[in-house]
């Protein structure tokens, strides 16, 4: 493990780095970072910067991932981090976490420095779904039937045990990286990937093989105060017919009825919250809900991916960076006392590929839909 320091100051004379009087550590500011430095500035706060991603991965997601840091750490050592800060500045105000991997290190690091933060025993559970599994089943939390496997040739013996539909994805990781579904046995070869590395570049050394739980699928996005939890919004995952998910990527829209649907998934994220000890900040839950009621998929301890929360700050009267930053700081933030209000529905929907692989040779249409009623943004990463 080896622990990097690089000084972001402009012209940064050789020698010490002045020392800081109080700045908030963002760990892994990578999808979420520009904003909550922004809140930080906003603030008076400066911001050190800590990265717990292989360098090689994080240079490639986000180069510019370090703009706006006074000082960029680079390691995941919590014990080294926090003897690097004390060195650096006189006051630790917050420790924030800001993507998926930084869950475990921010807890350890507030711990060390006795700031509000999610209890440390649990924050691992938040990111490896191995103990996300185990902790759920604990605390009777359903989740998807389940094993782990480690090599190819325990998979075929775990994919009998837990049946077809299936799905293989690694141990830790996020989105659907090297995720695989899997509708027959004679389709398991290749399910574990060659590239034994996960979305954030660390090795994976085992692979979860579940159940494919058929239902529709639900993200509830919640705010906890002082362990008093909030629900801010919840959306689904919609298609265009009746078929079951197997890319679940088409819309993915804010619920904005009260359904029975809702309430029950919306209740079922307050348990888990209370089963995995939340006790500040924003949490992203994806559920599942089919025939037996809601299912576990994932608990994420940080504010949601895909630009949600730059939605909800453009069209609600809360401002998502802000209030977190507030809630670490130890003050009282705007979503202790009620939801946001919304001026509008918001959601997003996916260009996708249902055909086999191939080369992306052009994209037809897509300046027309800017015109459409409703249309804020268009993002479209990949170019012919």
């Amino acid at each position: 493990m080896r622990l990097t320091l690089e000084p972001r100051a402009p012209h940064a004379a050789p020698g010490p780095l002045p020392r800081l009087r109080e700045a908030v550590v963002l760990v892994d500011g990578v999808l979420n970072g520009a904003p909550f430095k922004e809140a930080c500035r906003e603030a008076g706060l400066p911001v050190i910067g800590v990265y717990t991603f292989d360098r090689q991965t994080l240079e490639a997601m986000s180069p510019q991932h370090a703009d706006g840091d006074a000082v960029s750490l680079y390691g995941n050592d919590p014990h080294r981090i926090t003897a690097r800060l004390k060195e650096l500045t006189d006051t630790v105000a917050a420790v924030i976490p800001a993507t998926e991997p930084g869950v475990c290190c921010a807890a350890e690091v507030a711990a060390q420095w006795g700031l509000p933060a999610n209890p440390v025993p649990t924050a691992a559970a938040c990111r490896d779904k191995r103990l996300m599994r185990d902790l759920a089943r604990r605390t009777g939390i359903r989740v998807p039937a389940h094993e782990v496997v480690g090599e190819a040739a325990d998979l075929r013996a775990a994919a009998r045990r837990i049946g077809f539909p299936l799905i293989v994805k690694p141990a830790t990781g996020a989105a659907s990286h090297n995720v695989v579904l899997v509708d027959a046995e004679r389709n398991l070869a290749g399910a574990l990937a060659e590239d034994r590395r996960d979305l954030f570049g660390s090795v994976v050394d085992e692979w979860l093989v579940e159940e494919y739980v058929q239902g529709t699928e639900y993200a509830v996005n919640t705010f906890t105060v002082d362990g008093r939890h909030t629900v801010v919004d919840t959306w689904q995952y919609r298609l265009p017919g009746t078929d079951d998910y197997d890319n679940p990527y088409w819309d993915f829209v804010q619920v904005d009825q009260a359904t029975t649907a809702r309430a029950e998934v919306e209740r079922f994220a307050l348990d888990v919250l209370d089963a995995f000890g939340i006790r500040i900040g924003p949490c992203h839950v994806e559920i599942k809900l089919d025939a037996s009621g809601p299912v576990l998929i994932e608990i994420g301890a940080r504010l949601p991916g895909a630009g949600i929360p730059l939605q909800w700050q453009r069209h609600s009267d809360w401002r998502p960076y802000h209030d977190t930053l507030a809630c670490y700081l130890g003050r009282r933030p705007m979503l202790a006392d009620r939801r946001p209000r919304f001026d509008a529905t918001v959601g997003m929907c996916f260009i996708r590929n249902d055909g086999p692989p191939g080369v992306l040779r052009c994209l037809e249409g897509i300046d027309q839909v800017a015109g459409y009623a409703g249309v804020e943004e268009i993002l479209t990463p990949f170019r012919p």
